[in-house]
């Protein structure tokens, strides 16, 4: 799954809702699965394109990294 976080009016940067999003995607328990979820915010995507270096894995425990469509982890 790959979330695009857009700017959107009266709500919080979306540098900083993507963010929050992997600060609760951390708190989520064990599950049996584990389905590859990625997200970017637009500003990003719109400069480098979706090849280009700005997925951030969710619960990858590796902070900032962003890395290639190509290079995101298949889902498990």
């Amino acid at each position: 799954m790959l979330f695009v976080f857009a700017p959107a009016p009266r709500r919080a940067a979306p540098a900083t809702r993507e963010a929050a999003f992997h600060d609760r995607a951390r708190r989520v328990g064990s599950v049996n699965y584990r389905p590859a979820v990625a997200t970017t915010t637009l500003p990003l995507l719109t400069r480098h394109g979706a090849d280009g270096p700005v997925w951030r894995v969710v619960g990858n425990g590796r902070g900032e990294d962003r890395c290639s469509l190509a290079a995101l982890p298949k889902a498990r």
